[in-house]
């Protein structure tokens, strides 16, 4: 009898602690998430689907990275904007620190509701990531198997350690 009162307080105890890990576990997760595609300059869901490259032609197709004639530059080396954005991750400022948009990005644990809401105070991260405005899309967060997956496998992991004490 001992052990099946034992192993009703360990139950107990897991169905107590854990819907508060688990929405811990989703919000930390999510933002891991999120940083991730901004490093991978893609979405990740099954696979990882690669973010459109930065524009470098300006509407009549002439490059704009390089010089054109030798009056400013050398014709053909790269021009200000050019050396600026030669190696530039894509969604990152310039001259401003870069990781604005990256660093923006929180969570919120409603208990009441048992939801985790991300958010982010840069109005502009919705025209990113859906592709609004004739901006390409740049899918940075949204429903992924990939993420589900991470999120599964914390929980079993908090969820072995809980029972194992």
């Amino acid at each position: 009898m001992a052990d099946l009162s034992e192993l009703q307080k360990l139950l107990d105890r897991a169905a107590h602690e854990m819907p508060n890990k688990v929405l811990r576990i989703i919000g930390v997760e999510g933002k891991n998430f999120i940083a991730k595609n901004f490093r991978d300059e893609g979405f990740t869901d099954t696979s990882t689907q690669k973010w459109e490259e930065r524009k470098t032609e300006d509407k009549q197709g002439r490059d704009i990275t390089r010089y054109r004639t030798s009056r400013r530059g050398k014709a053909g080396n790269l021009n200000r904007y050019g050396s600026k954005n030669k190696d530039r991750a894509i969604l990152t400022g310039f001259g401003t620190g870069g990781d604005k948009l990256k660093n923006s990005f929180r969570y919120k644990i409603s208990l009441g509701s048992s939801q985790v809401s991300f958010y982010t105070y840069k109005e502009y991260a919705q025209r990113h990531n859906e592709g609004l405005d004739g901006m390409p899309k740049r899918q940075f967060m949204g429903k992924s198997n990939y993420l589900n997956t991470q999120i599964s496998n914390k929980v079993k992991k908090e969820l072995d350690k809980l029972l194992k004490k």
